[in-house]
């Protein structure tokens, strides 16, 4: 667990977690491989909504076989909430839940207005990737689900990984200071709290917003949905969470998939 002096631009207070947001316990490690693969090991016997979250990462995971690559300085946390909670035909849209309230979070933070969504699972300021999420369901257990999230917050790029650090961004370069790493995740649970609540029940109110802060509106993009590469027009976010790509052969929909290259 993390001590009560650490530097606030470095760690977070699980306290100040439980106190001002939704979650029943915050566990804040000095160290995990992946607070996904924590959070998956102890989601049968939590009490969500529970927060595990880590100063240093040492093995994040993104979607499929992606890594997520994170410095000292970064946020990285995974939020274990029950299931019955958000309907299970709507389960596939957690991810774009949690990334339009990552992204409406993050904006009070940022001086730039370009806070984009990438379609399904990635936040962007100005056009570099600042935040990813990974949302997976614990083997064996029915009712709930884990919501893993990476942010760049004070962390340094320098060092990191030619491809990331080319397309990625931290929020204190936007902000022009470092920031208190609890002071964003709180922003971010209690953003995650009323969202998740809205999910639940089917508002229209959170379609309106992942199309509005849709980086993918209106550019080319190639999606592999596992079995082929499709190119075309992004034509939005559809309400039930499905991309709209506009191919030669028409209008298609895609529930999952990767954006391989957009431009």
């Amino acid at each position: 667990m993390t001590r009560p002096d650490v530097d606030p631009q470095r760690g977070i207070d699980p306290h100040r977690i439980e106190r001002e947001t939704y979650v029943n316990s915050a566990e804040v490690h000095e160290e995990l491989p992946s607070t996904n693969d924590h959070a998956l090991k102890i989601a049968a016997g939590s009490t969500p909504p529970q927060l595990i979250a880590a100063l240093r990462q040492t093995f994040g995971r993104g979607r499929g076989s992606n890594r997520w690559w994170a410095a000292d300085g970064a946020l990285t946390f995974s939020l274990i909430i029950e299931t019955p909670a958000v309907p299970i035909e709507r389960l596939p849209q957690v991810s774009l839940t949690a990334g339009s309230a990552i992204a409406d979070a993050v904006q009070s933070f940022v001086t730039t207005n370009e806070v984009r969504l990438k379609w399904p699972n990635d936040v962007y300021l100005s056009g570099r990737k600042a935040a990813g999420i990974l949302v997976e369901v614990p083997p064996g257990v029915k009712d709930r689900l884990v919501i893993g999230v990476g942010v760049n917050v004070n962390n340094s790029l320098a060092g990191a990984p030619d491809d990331v650090r080319k397309r990625g961004a931290a929020l204190c370069e936007s902000a022009g200071r470092p920031l208190d790493l609890t002071d964003v995740l709180v922003a971010i649970l209690q953003r995650l709290e009323t969202d998740l609540s809205l999910l639940a029940h089917s508002s229209s109110v959170l379609a309106e917003r992942w199309r509005s802060l849709c980086l993918l509106t209106g550019r080319s993009v190639t999606l592999n949905d596992g079995t082929r590469a499709v190119t075309g027009t992004c034509r939005g976010i559809e309400d039930d969470g499905a991309l709209l790509i506009e191919t030669i052969a028409g209008p298609m929909r895609y529930y999952g998939g990767v954006i391989e290259e957009f431009g």
